[in-house]
């Protein structure tokens, strides 16, 4: 892609390419496969932001009604409730075709999320309707009233299977995209979700109990040297392109710790223009990915030595990526390596258990400090994928 000409009229680097292709995949229903499409990316490489900026726009520019609906962005709220409310303001925004169409459907006040309606129910009384309505009949009016076909974008929606509402919830959108492309006077409904950890996100697709078991998923393309180059034109820096990328790829292709030692270089070279930039560059990176690992093994070595070992252990496990089988956290395999490296730390005599209660609650603690993920259904998963693989690198 070419860089912009005018660097600083837009903030957001934009992949429209990219965008338009995705679109296509995610419209395209020739094969008779419509359970979705969710793109993994580890967190803080771009996904979201061009979710946001590029996707969104693009089924926007097709002439289609977009629901967007971030789960992270408040994680104490029940995931349940980010995707009524989403739908609640899409249903406000067309309030006098959508409330005339759900009268002519089922009288309503409430909108009711949840699996069979058994789910959350949120007041639409302004909608001056009177009676419930499940999430697939509002969605039905939505798309009838709008005459589009509708597009549910999910950012994060692994965060879903963290309550059981958020399960149901789940379960209803299906019920409603099952629906509204099945039903022929619809316009039908598509649905595409993102995730920022592929074996969270797995869960949802590959899972013969979950509510899109068997959707395409698809590893989400990293930013590349288009991205760099057109960040280094905005910082104005002459800089060397190429490795200048490779510096980028070094943190893990992750904008913001790029963006920050491009912003140190400039300041070190408003300092004193002689010095190499592009060394300062590399070097400051570099720097920036040393301090935040040792923070982080620092961390891990000050925890409690049964939760220092089962996140080692985690770890470990990672290195053999999603194809090979696990041993379950409270499994007897587990607790023998659990046993085994607690020894070669701290010796026979270590004094610590590893039967199932010291176990549930050491994960139990790791939850509370955002180094584990927990699914309602009781599997967990490393928050940050960059976490475990510093953690490999020290076995």
């Amino acid at each position: 892609m070419t860089p912009s000409t005018e660097p600083n009229q837009d903030p957001f680097f934009h992949r429209p390419a990219l965008a338009s292709a995705l679109a296509d995949q995610a419209l395209d229903t020739s094969l008779g496969t419509s359970g979705g499409m969710f793109l993994a990316a580890p967190r803080r490489t771009g996904k979201s932001t061009f979710v946001r900026q590029d996707l969104v726009p693009e089924f926007e520019r097709r002439n289609l009604s977009v629901i967007y609906v971030d789960l992270w962005i408040d994680k104490t709220v029940n995931p349940a409730v980010h995707i009524a409310n989403a739908i609640r303001t899409e249903l406000a925004r067309e309030d006098g075709p959508v409330a005339a169409t759900l009268k002519k459907l089922t009288n309503m006040s409430k909108l009711t999320v949840g699996a069979w309606g058994n789910g959350l129910s949120f007041d639409l009384s302004q909608l001056n309707l009177s009676k419930d309505a499940t999430l697939a009949d509002a969605l039905k009016a939505l798309s009838t009233a709008s005459q589009k076909k509708l597009i549910l974008v999910i950012d994060e929606a692994q965060h879903a299977l963290t309550t059981d509402e958020g399960l149901n919830a789940l379960f209803s959108l299906k019920a409603a995209r099952d629906s509204l492309n099945t039903d022929p006077g619809r316009y039908g409904m598509q649905l595409v979700a993102t995730g920022s950890n592929r074996d969270k996100l797995a869960t949802l697709v590959n899972g013969r109990e979950q509510a899109f078991y068997g959707a395409d998923m698809v590893q989400f393309p990293t930013l590349g040297k288009d991205y760099v180059q057109w960040l280094v034109g905005r910082a104005k820096l002459d800089l060397d392109i190429d490795l200048a990328t490779e510096v980028f790829q070094s943190l893990g292709s992750r904008p913001e710790p790029f963006r920050k030692a491009l912003s140190q270089t400039r300041l070190q070279l408003a300092v004193n223009p002689a010095q190499d930039g592009n060394a300062m560059l590399a070097g400051l990176a570099a720097k920036g990915v040393h301090d935040a690992k040792t923070e982080f093994l620092n961390t891990v070595a000050s925890l409690p030595p049964l939760q220092s070992a089962l996140l080692r252990e985690l770890a470990v496990d990672s290195v053999h990526g999603p194809d090979v089988r696990r041993a379950g956290l409270f499994s007897a395999a587990m607790k023998a390596r659990l046993l085994a490296r607690l020894e070669a730390e701290m010796g026979a005599a270590h004094g610590v258990s590893v039967e199932t209660p010291s176990v549930q609650n050491a994960l139990d603690k790791l939850r509370e400090e955002n180094f584990l993920w927990r699914s309602q259904r009781g599997s967990y998963a490393v928050e940050d994928e960059q976490f475990l693989e510093w953690l490999a690198a020290q076995d």
